[in-house]
């Protein structure tokens, strides 16, 4: 199986995938591309003209969920997953969280549509209220049975998260705003495997 992976810079949907990847060791070419300008390959293959995009033995696969769970199908080893049903469930809770509920509106493609004349430095206060907000929304819902995400294993719901709070620091929001977040984040870049593997770790 030959996988193909455009990669922007910057991009947080990018970042999870690349850290799924990497995690599991999955062979793989990446393709960096530019956010603004992503290229002629990707407008042709992605219905939206945007990253992430996977081709799979030359099929494209869009939707960074959909990849992620691609990728933990072919390569289950390491996990990322639970076996049992309800587990499974409160990871993908977690993963749409963010990925329907929170990332879309703070995007600046969005911020750009409807307000075509800002500057990105002036979407970055917009979109970091945005992140503060939810996050402290989505907090009750994280660490309940251990300092992971969901349950007692490192999950995909790990990696989303952790992903957009960097987001988050990256856009202004400052991590003694939320000291549950940070504490986490250092929990997790204490293990050699995951941070070793993760494309936003400092």
């Amino acid at each position: 199986m030959k996988i193909r992976f455009y990669h922007a810079p910057d991009a947080n949907c990018c970042e999870r995938l690349l850290w799924i990847l990497d995690y599991k060791k999955v062979t793989y070419e990446r393709i960096d591309v530019g956010l603004g300008d992503v290229g002629e390959q990707v407008r042709l293959l992605s219905p939206f003209a945007r990253v992430p995009l996977m081709e799979v033995d030359g099929i494209a696969l869009s939707e960074s969920m959909a990849m992620a769970e691609f990728i933990e199908e072919i390569a289950p080893n390491p996990p990322l997953q639970y076996t049992e049903a309800f587990a499974r469930a409160q990871v993908r809770e977690i993963c749409e969280a963010v990925n329907s509920s929170i990332h879309p509106q703070q995007n600046g493609s969005t911020v750009r549509f409807f307000h075509p004349d800002w500057s990105r430095e002036q979407m970055r206060p917009v979109r970091a209220k945005w992140l503060n907000l939810n996050l402290q929304k989505l907090q009750g819902r994280l660490w309940r049975s251990s300092q992971f995400a969901v349950g007692t294993q490192f999950t995909m719901a790990d990696i989303f998260v952790s992903i957009i709070y960097r987001k988050a620091l990256d856009l202004g929001v400052t991590s003694s705003d939320f000291p549950e977040y940070d504490e986490y984040w250092k929990f997790l870049m204490s293990d050699e495997t995951i941070r070793g593997s993760c494309p936003v770790a400092s």
